[in-house]
């Protein structure tokens, strides 16, 4: 959620700008620094409207309730958030200089000077239209890159790259192929770097099941039949009353506790989200045992993030180890990622966690290989298979496996089975077994059903591309 609350902290609710004289349009940047972040607006005018973006580096338009001139002044306001820009063209210097007052009343200057759109980093996929694919390059990070072998199609990759560019599918931030073991594509839009970390979202929920299969192994957790009752003492009551007690592991991992949720059908600012109720809760813990539960033999599967911090309590209490050590020394440390994001712990567990696209490669490079990396077993081969396979059938070719997602592909009559990690937003990370073939991406789309786009680029570019 940390991206979302960025974002919600800079979609500023009232802006007015006086100007004497003809108000000046076109295209304006301007830099607002609100420690410890530094935030790139875009005001774009065209005398008739306007538009303000934010770009970080990939450009957020901020909506904007209203907009209209008044004596000479132009105002823009968003009723629900509690901050306003108020400033003065200055013809002298031809900007727009003034103090951006955020929601604690405190002042932040910015000027807004004229720009070329075209040279802003973040307003588009590249600001150079030319494509060329490049090796990636060779990083002493644990990832072996190579040149495009004769059974791709680098007709289909460069149609892919140049989809991506032209924003057919839009706001894609990097997208990264791995086959048989070696990284043969990588590349990155909107300013983005392969250094730049990116909260995964719930992503983050596969590294989770990873966690709970060491677990197992090493006979901290018994089985996943047993009841999430023993793990959550801090709400005994809740977890352990008549209504919840056979809630399982198994059902946090399968999204099939039977507990009344609704997190998919609405976005997770709107307040018909269960997620945006219980996350705003006290203790979301005892917001989400306190929902009706289906009787028993009725469980149904419901997509549900508060199971994942459930999960990282029972991973919390079967060890007595935090969630950021566990993950470090049990799964991190081992693939060579140093890099990271973990967060706050909230409620003693952490939550969505940020990295890199190539740590995000590396997770599925270690589940195609059966939990091996660089020659040792960092997750039981049995766990990756049952934790990617099918527990619960969803659609004609999807499923949910334990904290994974699985997907059958249509590729010229041929059916490619999947497993994949998905994060809000479109962040993904797809394996596909029989094809020795790894693909992640990240991306932006916080308004809009990206998995037809990810789908898309996957059945009708990538798997083509990638030979039998």
């Amino acid at each position: 959620m940390i991206f979302k609350n960025v974002i919600a902290a800079v979609l500023t609710a009232l802006c007015t700008v006086g100007f004497k004289g003809p108000e000046p349009t076109g295209d304006w940047f301007g830099i607002l620094k609100i420690k410890p972040m530094t935030y790139r607006l875009y005001l774009k005018h065209s005398g008739t409207s306007s538009q303000l973006f934010i770009l970080n580096p990939k450009a957020n338009e901020i909506p904007l309730d209203t907009l209209y001139f008044k004596n000479d002044s132009l105002h823009f306001k968003r009723g629900d958030f509690y901050s306003e820009f108020n400033g003065a063209y200055q013809s002298s210097s031809n900007s727009i200089q003034g103090f951006w007052i955020d929601d604690g009343h405190k002042k932040h200057h910015v000027t807004f000077v004229p720009v070329d759109a075209d040279t802003l980093t973040g307003l588009h996929p590249r600001t150079s239209k030319m494509l060329t694919w490049q090796r990636p390059r060779q990083e002493d990070d644990g990832l072996q890159t190579c040149a495009l072998s004769d059974s791709m199609n680098p007709v289909l990759l460069d149609s892919l790259s140049r989809s991506i560019m032209d924003e057919k599918f839009p706001n894609i931030h990097s997208l990264l192929i791995s086959k048989d073991g070696c990284l043969f594509y990588e590349d990155y839009f909107y300013g983005w770097k392969a250094d730049d970390l990116w909260l995964t979202q719930s992503v983050t929920k596969s590294f989770t099941s990873a966690l709970i299969g060491i677990s197992l192994s090493k006979g901290e957790i018994k089985n996943l039949d047993e009841s999430i009752c023993k793990y959550l003492k801090n709400n005994k009551e809740k977890a352990c009353n008549a209504q919840n007690r056979s809630i399982t592991i198994r059902d946090l991992l399968s999204m099939t506790t039977g507990l009344e949720w609704n997190e998919l059908e609405f976005d997770y600012y709107d307040g018909r989200n269960t997620a945006n109720e219980c996350g705003k809760a006290p203790d979301p813990f005892e917001c989400v045992l306190s929902r009706a539960r289906a009787k028993p033999g009725e469980g149904h599967f419901a997509y549900n993030s508060m199971n994942h911090l459930m999960a990282n309590m029972v991973l919390r209490e079967s060890k007595s180890m935090r969630n950021a050590k566990e993950l470090r020394q049990r799964l991190l440390d081992p693939l060579g990622i140093t890099e990271v994001n973990l967060g706050k712990e909230n409620f003693g567990v952490i939550g969505d966690i940020g990295m890199t696209p190539r740590s995000m490669l590396k997770l599925g490079m270690l589940y195609l290989n059966n939990g091996v990396w660089n020659g040792k077993s960092i997750i039981p081969s049995n766990w990756v298979g049952e934790s990617t396979s099918t527990h619960v059938k969803i659609g004609d070719r999807e499923g949910y496996g334990y904290f994974w997602w699985t997907k059958q592909f249509n590729v010229n009559g041929q059916v490619l089975d999947c497993f994949y990690a998905w994060g809000y937003g479109g962040q993904y990370i797809f394996v596909v077994p029989t094809r020795k073939l790894v693909v992640c991406m990240t991306a932006s789309n916080w308004i809009m059903d990206e998995k037809k786009y990810a789908f898309d680029m996957m059945e009708n570019y990538i798997l083509p591309a990638t030979g039998i």
